[in-house]
């Protein structure tokens, strides 16, 4: 798979001393890691040294050159078995359990 990443240094006249490109092509396969979160795409390197990327999925323009439209999904609140009130959004959750451990009852 080819991913097209948005460079977010682009367009910040006067911090850099060179020209910085408009995006960055990545090539690898899509890994699943039980530490990224429904916003992130981690993406094989090929490198021993450095086996994943994570890429935000905010940042993508593309995928194997198909532009790339994020659904945006809709917030939830959401008791927990204490009363307290979380916010889960996507596959995130405001919780601590889910702070931790990147993953909760909630979602």
């Amino acid at each position: 798979m080819q991913v097209r990443v948005a460079n977010p240094q682009f367009n910040r006249p006067g911090i850099w001393s060179f020209d910085q490109p408009h995006h960055f092509d990545y090539e690898g396969d899509e890994v699943k890691l039980k530490w990224t979160n429904s916003n992130q795409l981690a993406l094989s390197t090929g490198n021993p040294e450095f086996p994943v990327r994570i890429i935000a999925r905010d940042r993508i323009i593309a995928i194997d050159n198909v532009a790339f439209t994020q659904q945006v999904s809709a917030a939830k609140v959401v008791k927990g078995s204490k009363g307290e009130t979380y916010v889960v959004t996507g596959g995130t959750c405001t919780c601590p359990g889910f702070t931790f451990r990147k993953t909760c009852k909630h979602i």
